[in-house]
């Protein structure tokens, strides 16, 4: 498997999906060639290493490492926790999240490393190490349908035996699956000549959905990772009961070209061996993306910690946290049943908790899908969970740490309505992932920071600090 850092220096890239399959100009890096190609012979030597170890060694040293990298990566493992917590909190007790968590650290290293033992196996040697159930679904529709067959993988278990899932399941079919290249260009040719080597024809995003189409109406197979987050061009839809950013892309290529769609899990059930469970949807359901992602769902479900749960799943931009994010909704207000929470701080002085309240009513009535939480000495004339604040809270990472608490999912923004120097807010960024606030830029405490020059008592210096999170202006 192949590690590789993203074009924001944050996070982990798959590479199956972000080769590319033709010559790519417009990868660009920040780091210097030396970096680069230091990064490749590293990699390389690294994989010389593992390749002469038994799978089963490699599989209990990346355990070890997993373990490892959950005490050392701290802002990781407050991701994963938080993650953890939105998917699956409310069916297992609190005292469980962190121990899921440690999981999550302990198998994804076993997966990560297994699958940089597996990159260098023939299709004999892995088949030792997975096993199938399913695969009579995909090959009797093959055989009887023309059209082709779509695979809504999810990250999880051993990512080099998903990047040949379609080629082991179906040999000899057109296999294809979408890809972002990768930004160092050595391993991204490395990368890109193993892939060709199993026959999988990748595509870029540009091209995706004119050159899938002919692949899926032609019989072929398509894989695509369905369970990040899209962005605002996505379909806000719900996941794990809350509202977030949901890929359509199996959606429309369904209705492009009418081919099946499939369930693919994989779970770690030995060291060094992965069962992978395919299932069909359900011949008598619609396929939109709030099944799909539904059926994600139960896939990730089988085996919480083989999910990858080290992004922001459920993320706000950093930019405009606030600002209604997506243009399609395909939300059903019945099936938000985790929504959005917000914790609000307002100034123990009245008259800067005054000056603020008719644009903070405002944004909470912009607000959809959201729980609203009020610190304050002032009772509220909106409608919210209150908390009285005392003229001076001795331990205010301690008050927030029990409202957030209160609930199975998390909070996920903290609006500071006060000066910044009134309270202590060290320690609530790594429970906290938006924090905004009047402040400087680089206040080490607050992650949305927001410079304004006007006087905290007036009105339109709040009206101001929630145009710039996202909230429209109210219409004269």
């Amino acid at each position: 498997m192949i590690l590789s850092i993203n074009r924001d220096g944050r996070g982990l890239v798959i590479p199956w999906v972000i080769v590319h399959s033709a010559p790519v100009p417009g990868i660009r890096s920040k780091r210097p060639k030396f970096l680069l190609l230091l990064e490749y012979g590293l990699y390389r030597c690294f994989e010389s290493f593992f390749r002469y170890l038994p799978p089963v060694w490699v599989d209990r040293i990346g355990m070890g490492l997993g373990i490892a990298a959950f005490h050392l990566m701290k802002k990781r493992r407050a991701i994963v926790e938080r993650n953890v917590r939105i998917a699956w909190g409310d069916a297992i007790p609190s005292r469980e999240w962190k121990h899921l968590t440690r999981e999550v650290f302990r198998r994804n290293g076993a997966n990560l490393l297994g699958g940089t033992r597996c990159m260098v196996m023939d299709d004999k040697t892995l088949e030792k190490h997975f096993s199938l159930e399913g695969a009579e679904l995909v090959n009797e529709h093959l055989a009887r349908e023309k059209g082709g067959a779509i695979f809504a993988l999810c990250h999880m278990g051993n990512w080099e035996i998903l990047a040949r899932i379609a080629h082991l399941i179906v040999p000899g079919a057109p296999a294809g699956a979408f890809y972002r290249p990768l930004n160092n260009p050595w391993m991204n040719r490395m990368t890109k000549r193993r892939r060709q080597r199993t026959g999988t024809i990748l595509f870029s995003n540009k091209e995706g959905l004119t050159r899938a189409c002919p692949l899926l109406r032609s019989g072929g197979v398509l894989g695509i990772l369905s369970d990040q987050h899209a962005g605002r061009t996505g379909c806000f839809s719900s996941f794990f009961g809350r509202p977030t950013s949901c890929s359509p892309l199996v959606e429309l290529l369904h209705r492009r070209t009418g081919a099946a769609v499939f369930y693919i899990a994989m779970i770690r059930d030995a060291p060094a061996h992965w069962h992978i469970q395919i299932t069909a949807h359900p011949s008598d359901a619609v396929i939109d993306t709030p099944s799909v992602i539904g059926h994600m769902e139960k896939s990730l479900s089988l085996s919480p910690a083989d999910g990858f749960w080290f992004h922001n799943r459920w993320k706000q931009p950093k930019r405009a946290p606030l600002q209604p994010q997506h243009s399609r909704s395909a939300l059903v207000p019945s099936t938000v049943a985790k929504p959005w929470r917000w914790l609000i701080i307002e100034s123990a002085n009245p008259s800067i908790a005054f000056a603020a309240r008719p644009a903070l009513i405002h944004a909470i009535s912009q607000a959809a899908h959201t729980e609203v939480a009020l610190i304050s000495q002032h009772m509220p004339d909106f409608a919210c969970s209150f908390y009285q604040r005392d003229v001076a809270v001795t331990d205010l990472a301690a008050l927030v740490e029990d409202i957030d608490s209160e609930k199975s999912y998390p909070l996920d923004i903290l609006l500071w309505i006060a000066p910044a120097e009134e309270g202590d807010m060290r320690g609530l960024a790594s429970r906290i992932p938006v924090i905004a606030a009047i402040a400087r830029k680089g206040h080490q405490d607050i992650t949305c920071p927001i410079e304004l020059e006007g006087a905290l008592d007036e009105e339109s210096t709040w009206w101001e600090f929630f145009h710039r999170l996202g909230i429209p202006r109210p219409e004269q």
